[in-house]
């Protein structure tokens, strides 16, 4: 239940009530620069490229709009910096979101075969053959109040810092992920930079901000998961996950 909760410590806290990234924005020269947009009919493959910002989402599915509760509460933060942590969006969001399966986490249905899976579970099956061992928090609950604090402040310093100098990513320091594609549509799976992209969402929401991002080379070496491929997925080819019930969860990050 710790692990569920979430809880954040002292140290990490601090780390961000003192905004110690701030400096390192202030002073940023090496800026990660790029001119081409993402375009499905158009694919090139550069390592930083641009992307609309209503094209990202989270690793949970999330998409970056009037539901998102990391852009609601930002724009709450911009409001009212002051806000009291419950009376957050976040905090309400957590105690109303709470599933108890894989498959809740992604809306896909009582009678989903990943019903059969801890919500805490990591499995996607255009990248593994089984669900990994690793446990994923997620954005849902129960939550412990010291992950409301920790993400809140996130949010107020990148407001800050972003409002002053604006999104200054280097090659070091760049929302990360990778492409899903469908037909001419797609997404950008973000593994590395929910709260940035959040706040940039709640600050440029009415102006097709476009995102300066990076492909993905921690977490996973993919660039493109084409749906169409699907029967070439890991998990798919294992037998782990029938495709209908993969093609349901890949369509989840599409709506």
């Amino acid at each position: 239940m710790d692990k569920i909760l979430d809880k954040k410590s002292q140290k990490e806290l601090n780390k961000h009530r003192n905004n110690i990234y701030l400096n390192n924005i202030i002073n940023r020269i090496d800026k990660a620069e790029t001119t081409y947009i993402f375009n499905p009919a158009n694919i090139v493959i550069q390592d930083i490229f641009l992307v609309n910002l209503e094209k990202c989402c989270t690793f949970t599915g999330h998409n970056y709009n009037n539901d998102n509760p990391l852009v609601n509460t930002s724009l709450q933060l911009i409001d009212n910096p002051n806000i009291k942590l419950s009376k957050t969006y976040l905090y309400n969001f957590y105690k109303t979101f709470q599933p108890t399966n894989y498959a809740q986490v992604f809306n896909l249905g009582k009678n989903h075969s990943l019903s059969t899976l801890p919500q805490t579970s990591y499995f996607y099956p255009w990248i593994h053959k089984c669900p990994s061992n690793e446990f994923r928090a997620g954005l849902f609950g129960p939550k412990d109040i010291s992950n409301v604090e920790h993400r809140v402040l996130r949010l107020k310093n990148l407001i800050e810092s972003v409002t002053k100098f604006g999104y200054k990513p280097d090659n070091k320091d760049i929302i990360e992920g990778y492409i899903l594609l469908k037909n001419n549509d797609y997404r950008f799976l973000i593994t590395s930079g929910h709260h940035r992209v959040a706040v940039l969402t709640a600050l440029y929401k009415d102006s097709n901000y476009l995102c300066t991002v990076k492909y993905e080379k921690k977490r996973t070496n993919i660039k493109i998961v084409n749906r169409n491929d699907n029967i070439n997925w890991p998990g798919v080819k294992s037998n782990y996950i029938q495709q209908e019930d993969a093609l349901s969860l890949f369509d989840s990050f599409f709506t």
